[in-house]
């Protein structure tokens, strides 16, 4: 297993103004760049997006606004954003405010360009949600009192879903394999859970990003009186692979 730590940057807090960022597990995941950003004071971010990519952005912590067209979102944080495809955008953050994000961006090819190009109108819009306000979901491998939401269901994105895990020890994410997609956890405030896989396993805390290798037999343990919380970000090989997603992950009525 590989991991990469998010890092703040307090040694720059005297500053009245910055943009630091750094590429997160460079060449990990085939067709994927992972960026994470720590933005102080009066500071604005302009991407300009193309045909062959999607942005999905992950705040962490502060306060920003985002801009996409004429609308403009409040950006807070632990939320989650789908920008339109092929449409740019604007980040802005005030005087006085820290902001720290992830963008991750996902490489398009032919079959995704097709499927988006079918289904035109559910691409066109801003999805935006904040972690706690997305559907809850069962499954099998977890037990009655873990917490599980999706945050990023599949076709909002060609072959890319997210969900987040949080529960308290003793309790265990049961052994489980998938064959048909790379994954990546993020250990979310207060996390510690020991990550198994294979013979391998890696203590996940707080702002760790791990990768859980392809096709690895792995589980997730925490022990009494530790917190299990992540985000999970899988990227399937193939559209067909997708259908994994509604076979194991039974969404709550709300």
């Amino acid at each position: 297993m590989i991991s990469a730590k998010i890092k703040t940057i307090p040694s720059l807090d005297k500053l009245d103004g910055y943009i630091v960022k750094n590429n997160l597990l460079p060449g990990e995941i085939e067709g994927l760049e992972i960026v994470h950003y720590n933005i102080k004071g009066e500071n604005d971010i302009t991407e300009i997006t193309q045909p062959d990519f999607y942005d999905v952005l992950l705040s962490l912590s502060g306060e920003a606004t985002l801009n996409v067209g004429a609308q403009q979102y409040n950006f807070g944080s632990q939320v989650i954003v789908r920008i339109p495809y092929s449409e740019s955008y604007n980040i802005k953050i005030t005087k006085g405010n820290d902001f720290s994000f992830i963008r991750l961006r996902k490489m398009l090819d032919k079959d995704d360009r097709k499927l988006i190009s079918q289904n035109k109108g559910s691409h066109s819009s801003v999805y935006i949600k904040a972690i706690t306000d997305c559907p809850a979901y069962t499954e099998d491998i977890k037990s009655n009192k873990t917490m599980n939401r999706m945050l990023l269901s599949e076709g909002l994105v060609p072959r890319f879903c997210m969900g987040s895990v949080e529960t308290e020890g003793p309790d265990v994410v049961g052994e489980h394999e998938h064959a048909m997609l790379d994954q990546l956890f993020l250990g979310l405030g207060g996390c510690k859970c020991t990550c198994h896989a294979d013979k391998e396993k890696i203590l996940l805390t707080e702002n760790m990003l791990l990768h859980i290798p392809l096709g690895s037999k792995h589980w997730v343990s925490v022990e009494p009186g530790n917190t299990l919380s992540y985000i999970w970000f899988d990227f399937f090989l193939t559209i067909k692979g997708q259908k994994y997603m509604n076979e194991q992950h039974q969404i709550k009525d709300e």
